[in-house]
């Protein structure tokens, strides 16, 4: 798993700098460790995108890569949700019993005061386009 996270952050460019810095308008800033966002979130006052994904699984490196980097929204995603990533099969990262699925990638938007979705979540691999219709409706 951490091999898997590492070769992630790699390719994202993930920039785990202060919450006062510059916001990279490149790539997502995600977070690992489910809990510790979710503190963040509530004390920024911030929605959570969380992002599952499962080992060697296609779809979800192509989502990293196309839909997930070099977009023009990624900015608004960093200024208003605090992102995290987890691995399906990591050690029970996120509450699986509240954000199930059986199909990858999935993308949930959650309040953070309550851990309700915000909308309905994005099950499997969707182009930017696409993604951007939904996150700015």
């Amino acid at each position: 798993m951490i091999k898997s996270l590492f070769i992630i952050l790699l390719l994202l460019g993930v920039n785990y700098s202060s919450a006062n810095s510059k916001v990279s308008t490149r790539s997502i800033k995600w977070y690992g460790d489910y809990e510790k966002a979710l503190l963040l979130a509530k004390k920024q006052n911030k929605p959570i995108m969380l992002f599952i994904r499962k080992k060697n699984c296609s779809e979800c490196k192509k989502m990293i890569t196309s839909t997930f980097l070099n977009q023009d929204y990624i900015k608004m995603i960093n200024e208003k949700y605090i992102s995290i990533i987890v691995t399906y099969e990591g050690k029970n990262d996120y509450p699986i019993e509240i954000f199930y699925t059986r199909n990858f990638p999935a993308t949930f938007f959650i309040r953070s005061e309550d851990q309700s979705f915000l909308f309905d979540p994005i099950i499997g691999y969707i182009e930017a386009e696409k993604f951007k219709e939904i996150i700015t409706q």
